[in-house]
């Protein structure tokens, strides 16, 4: 593996969708090959991963999901990590989610992907963001038990419909101190909770995203409480077909950044 470095720079504050289109169209960045089933085995290895189940908080449906944890014995900062529109072929083994989770730990992070209410193997239905908040809630109750968990440096990442539910439940969650949203969608723009958060925020989207346009976000963004940041992966839409390493080395960077001389460095981060 040829990884490219930088320096992070250290800064002592760590903190910072729904898809239209046909289901089939939806899929096809999403179908597991047997080159990237290999990729998810080489991770393993990488890493420790175990597959887990929680409860969705509010007496919610069991759900399951997939813990990376990182060699590193030391306590850890840990991230949530939200996947795209169950209806339209989203889980947890959607390429843009394992690739960022499979950089966090790469950096000494845990993280959490999970499958919400209804998708695979987790109880439930799909409730249209609803209670798919309490499943966040719950993946974050359940992350940050973890012995190797450090629950003072928590953040939560979410895709497109992923982005949207996140972010909503973490302005609400004063565990979550970095919320980060992949190609958020212009339908999850109003949230007054969202609009006034003061923690750290970073917005990654496709140069060519038809759902997230960039000029949209950024007029959105605009007018959130700081601090936040956009940042455009160029050449790309909103799925990131062979862009998921870039869209994973930015928030990793981010994350970096934000966390300063508090957040282990294994191996310095690739420029996107």
């Amino acid at each position: 593996m040829i990884i490219s470095t930088c320096r992070a720079s250290k800064s002592k504050s760590f903190s910072s969708t729904t898809a239209c289109r046909t289901a089939s169209t939806f899929s096809t960045p999403l179908t597991r090959s047997a080159s990237f089933r290999r990729w998810e085995e080489v991770s393993a290895v990488l890493s420790k991963v175990r597959r887990v189940t929680f409860p969705a908080a509010g007496n919610g449906p069991p759900l399951e999901a997939v813990l990376h944890l990182p060699k590193r014995p030391a306590p850890s900062p840990a991230a949530v990590v939200c996947h795209p529109h169950p209806l339209m072929g989203g889980d947890m083994h959607n390429r843009v989610v394992v690739a960022v989770c499979r950089e966090l730990v790469a950096h000494g992070w845990l993280a959490l992907r999970f499958n919400f209410r209804g998708v695979g193997r987790s109880d439930g239905s799909f409730d249209e963001g609803r209670g798919e908040m309490e499943d966040v809630s719950g993946a974050i109750d359940f992350l940050i038990t973890q012995p190797q968990a450090d629950s003072s440096q928590l953040a939560v990442i979410g895709y497109s419909f992923g982005a949207g539910v996140g972010l909503r439940h973490a302005a609400r969650d004063p565990r979550v101190n970095g919320l980060i949203g992949i190609a958020l969608t212009q339908r999850h723009y109003a949230d007054p909770f969202l609009d006034q958060e003061p923690r750290p925020k970073l917005f990654i989207v496709g140069e060519r995203d038809e759902w997230a346009p960039p000029d949209a976000l950024r007029r959105y963004v605009a007018r959130l409480h700081p601090p936040h940041t956009v940042h455009v992966i160029p050449h790309t839409d909103h799925f990131f077909a062979r862009r998921e390493s870039k869209v994973a080395q930015r928030i990793v960077e981010f994350l970096l950044n934000s966390a300063g001389e508090h957040a282990p460095q294994e191996r310095a981060v690739a420029q996107c």
